[in-house]
């Protein structure tokens, strides 16, 4: 029996001369990757194959090389070594970045939390796959819960994902949806998890990343419709098995990992207690330089969110880019600079308001110009302006943007229970907008001579222009 593609293609881990081509069949095989410069394909060359196998869902990526900077290629990923037919265009088609540092204007995209089928059907998706060629949307920055693993009620399996078959049976619910296809296969994409990847609000309980916790609400919850033990309680087993679904699906294709756990050289990462290995990692885009956050992995309730690893790593980030790159974006999966009155969750940064004190304290220490947070998680979209003045040091003007949910529940709670954070280094603090509806965020980056020009916009499932948008210079 031939295989067949179940998921994708999609492109990730973009960069100014390569890229990641993915798919994920529904059997053994091998994939191969076609680009060229016609939209019809003509002048494809094959440009590299990758083994599908079992241990890896049968998902596999094909790294492109020697591409040019800046430069719109046309592509397919097929399971035989046939070259694409010209009679089946036009193909999917992605645009590389400009060079590391160039300065060069550009739009991208940014959201987080899908639940398809939810409330309004993917039409996030289809706005987006309607804006990308009208806006020159160069790619889309996914920000977690891509899906939601624990939602027995809507993830398509009918139960609460304990395996990893389970867990890539949601992924095929989630990301088979058409408006999500056709949106991704000419939208380079860069992924990180939030917490429905594995189970909702999860973490580990200690160091030694023994065992998981869910909160106890969930467990009453579970225990009350009669959902089988493994449901209740989150073990190492279902956490690998989650993890490893993850990095088949959205770290995959991304780029390289800056400190990766054990076993990625085999596509098996294996979270082990006493390695540091997280999926943090960076990309540039011309003039701005970007740090994906890896919040969960290494998170240990109530204790930390990142491990000396990947505080080393952020450290180290900061600066190497901080005078090479005029823009910088740091992207955490869940708010640093928003709060709630009444948040019992705690899941956000504010429930670790240490690390959180040392992550601003790093921006103000090396005073990092033009850097900006894009967040997720929230279910209501927002813009926040913060300013940074700790002692010895010149004020600091930070910026934080959250773009969700692209279909989910929306949180109306943040147009009223919204305060200011009145903490270690910050002194002046202002919510511009929030917008408890689907949406998704658009950033538009743009120069004056050297001097980089910001602004946020936020769309809405509803026709028309942006609903908000902060020029945030």
């Amino acid at each position: 029996m031939n295989a067949h593609i179940l998921l994708g293609p999609l492109v990730g881990g973009l960069s100014h001369s390569s890229v990641n081509l993915w798919a994920r069949a529904d059997g053994p095989g091998m994939l191969h990757a076609w680009v060229g410069r016609e939209a019809d394909l003509r002048d494809a060359r094959h440009v590299g194959a990758a083994l599908l196998v079992a241990a890896s869902g049968f998902a596999g990526r094909v790294h492109v090389r020697h591409l040019e900077p800046d430069t719109t290629y046309h592509y397919t990923l097929t399971l035989d070594e046939k070259p694409p037919a010209p009679e089946n265009a036009p193909y999917p088609a992605f645009t590389t970045a400009p060079p590391p540092g160039e300065m060069a204007d550009f739009t991208f995209a940014f959201g987080s939390c899908f639940m398809p089928g939810l409330l309004n059907d993917g039409e996030i998706f289809r706005r987006l796959d309607a804006m990308r060629p009208e806006m020159g949307i160069r790619f889309l920055l996914m920000l977690g819960d891509q899906i939601y693993a624990d939602a027995w009620w809507k993830n398509g399996i009918g139960k609460v994902a304990l395996t990893e078959d389970d867990y890539r049976a949601v992924y095929l619910h989630t990301w088979g949806h058409p408006a999500w296809r056709q949106a991704l296969q000419n939208l380079p994409v860069f992924m990180t998890l939030d917490d429905h990847e594995v189970d909702d609000d999860w973490a580990w309980t200690s160091a030694e990343r023994y065992e998981g916790r869910i909160p106890r609400w969930h467990v009453l919850e579970r225990w009350l419709r009669r959902l089988p033990p493994e449901a209740r309680r989150l073990s190492h087993r279902r956490i690998q098995a989650a993890l490893q679904t993850y990095w088949e699906h959205q770290v995959m294709h991304a780029p390289p990992l800056l400190h990766p756990p054990e076993g990625i050289r085999h596509d098996r990462p294996l979270i082990l207690p006493a390695d540091d290995g997280h999926f943090a990692y960076t990309f540039t885009f011309g003039p701005a330089a970007f740090f994906v956050m890896d919040t969960r992995t290494q998170r240990v309730h109530g204790r930390r969110m990142l491990n000396r690893a990947q505080w080393e790593a952020l450290e180290t980030w900061l600066l190497e880019v901080k005078d090479a790159f005029p823009v910088k974006f740091i992207v955490s999966s869940v708010a640093v600079l928003f709060e709630l009155w009444g948040d019992y969750t705690r899941d956000r940064w504010n429930g670790y308001p240490d690390e959180r004190r040392r992550l601003l304290h790093l921006l103000t220490a090396n005073h990092s110009e033009h850097t900006y947070f894009l967040t997720g998680d929230l279910h209501s979209a927002y813009a926040v302006e913060a300013t940074l003045q700790p002692e010895g040091n010149p004020p600091l003007k930070v910026w934080e943007f959250c773009a969700s949910p692209f279909e989910q529940m929306t949180n109306k709670l943040a147009l009223i229970a919204a305060r200011k954070i009145h903490t270690y280094p910050i002194t002046e603090h202002k919510v511009h907008f929030r917008l408890p509806r689907p949406n998704v965020g658009i950033v538009k980056v743009r120069f004056n001579g050297q001097q980089p020009h910001v602004r946020f916009e936020i769309y809405d499932d509803l026709p028309g222009g942006p609903r908000h948008a902060v020029d945030a210079s």
